[in-house]
């Protein structure tokens, strides 16, 4: 298969992405406005089934991986929100996180306690770094009583050991994060193993994955989860599988 081949079936696959997240966002919207979702759109959802004669072609042979067995979102989650863990955010998304929860000012050493409670790597300098670019951006504003934000929309909701959110509100190493979560899922369905341009293919499949999945992002993923030992190569060949279970989490 050539390089023009492969760049053009992930251009398809990706097209098929696309299509379903606006399906997702158009059964959103009539949902909000309490109207009745169109019969094709659910169709193209498998929300109800078509017509015998109406039917189409099969599908091409990829999996259908149902999503992870997350933990329930907090109330104000839309369908399109992620969960990170925790250990993977940033210090600036996690103090952006404890002043939403707090819904009010907070000193800044309150929050910098916070966040190295969270993160038991960070450091109040970081902490501080952090709050300067947050008020150089509009997030935030330091006041008397504390910090303060500013809107509370640009901040990821934190619930336990997760912070959930829109991707907006998280960085790209959160959301590669979410990515590797995803691999490993799909990895979990495939106990034989996928070649990376196999597990490009059912994470496009995926309508619960929300974060960008192509052949050199994934390839970067793979290396990150095998230097953690979730992941290895089958002998020598070019597929994957789960590390043992010892390794695995």
């Amino acid at each position: 298969m050539t390089f023009d081949q492969i760049q053009t079936e992930e251009q398809a696959y990706e097209s098929v992405r696309e299509l379903l997240a606006a399906g997702r966002k158009c059964q959103e919207l009539h949902e909000r406005a309490g109207l009745a979702l169109p019969q094709r759109v659910q169709w193209l959802l498998g929300i109800a089934t078509m017509p015998t004669a109406a039917k189409a072609a099969p599908p091409p042979a990829v999996a259908h991986i149902p999503a992870p067995a997350w933990p329930k979102p907090p109330k104000e989650a839309a369908v399109d929100w992620i969960a990170i863990a925790l250990a993977e955010a940033t210090v600036t998304t996690v103090a952006l996180a404890i002043l939403r929860a707090k819904g009010e000012p907070v000193r800044s050493r309150d929050l910098s306690e916070g966040v190295m409670n969270a993160l038991p790597n960070s450091t109040s300098g970081s902490v501080a770094n952090a709050g300067t670019r947050l008020v150089a951006d509009g997030t935030i504003e330091r006041t008397d009583d504390g910090w303060k934000l500013l809107d509370p929309e640009r901040a990821a909701v934190l619930q336990g050991e997760l912070l959930w959110g829109p991707t907006g509100v998280f960085v790209k190493q959160e959301i590669a994060a979410h990515r590797r979560e995803a691999i490993l899922h799909v990895l979990r369905h495939f106990p034989k193993g996928l070649q990376i341009v196999q597990i490009v293919e059912q994470l496009k499949n995926c309508a619960w994955l929300h974060a960008p999945a192509n052949k050199d992002l994934v390839k970067v993923d793979m290396q990150v989860l095998f230097a953690g030992q979730k992941v290895r190569r089958i002998g020598n060949t070019k597929k994957w599988q789960l590390a043992p279970p010892e390794k695995a989490e």
